[in-house]
């Protein structure tokens, strides 16, 4: 379909963190250590529904290539991720994004669209399996002036193979800026609240 536009190429970097208790949430939000850095009045909620493509024989995952397509409130993203690197909770992978159009490009997705993407040879085989997660994102922006992050809550459920799987987890995703904020935050929010670094994505 003819009804997107490409949003580019780009390196993603994100702590995230496993949460025991949804409580914590409001709490980290809510921290005294943010104050200086977030707007709370900006918070984001955002309904979110994603469904990852794959062939029958798994052949993205095998080859550590993600491909999703994503409802967010109202607007459809289709993403491919692939060389993904983590270390101790930070993941940095490439990324290519589209942002869809007209609807039918979810349940009818055209590979031609990713012809840019390093990752569309693998891309030609896409078909048939896919599974599905629905989740809802609280999202603030983090910005110290030197940098600017997004600090963000994921609350729902993954609709797998083998049945559904909860999640519960927090991000922090570094836009631009100064590197060493943004991994300073994560790691003093970390270690106040006893936060296990998670190293497996969602659809992982």
């Amino acid at each position: 379909f003819a009804a997107m536009r490409s949003v580019g190429d780009n390196m993603e970097t994100e702590y995230k963190y496993r949460l025991d208790d949804e409580s914590l949430i409001q709490e980290i939000i809510d921290d005294p250590m943010l104050d200086e850095y977030v707007d709370r009045d900006s918070l984001e909620k955002i309904r979110m529904h994603a469904v990852y493509f794959d062939t029958d024989d798994m052949d993205l995952r095998q080859s550590g290539i993600a491909y999703r397509i994503r409802y967010e409130n109202d607007r459809i993203t289709a993403t491919i991720k692939w060389d993904n690197h983590v270390e101790n909770g930070c993941h940095s992978r490439e990324e290519f994004n589209l942002v869809i159009t007209d609807e039918r490009f979810a349940e009818h997705p055209n590979i031609e669209a990713f012809e840019s993407s390093d990752a569309y040879d693998v891309l030609l085989k896409a078909a048939g399996h896919k599974e599905q997660m629905d989740f809802t994102r609280k999202l603030i922006k983090v910005d110290t002036g030197n940098s600017i992050s997004a600090l963000s809550f994921d609350e729902g459920v993954i609709h797998g193979l083998h049945g559904d799987k909860d999640v519960l987890e927090m991000e922090l995703e570094w836009y631009y800026g100064n590197s060493e904020d943004f991994q300073d935050i994560a790691e003093s929010l970390a270690e106040k609240y006893s936060l296990e670094p998670e190293d497996i994505s969602k659809l992982q």
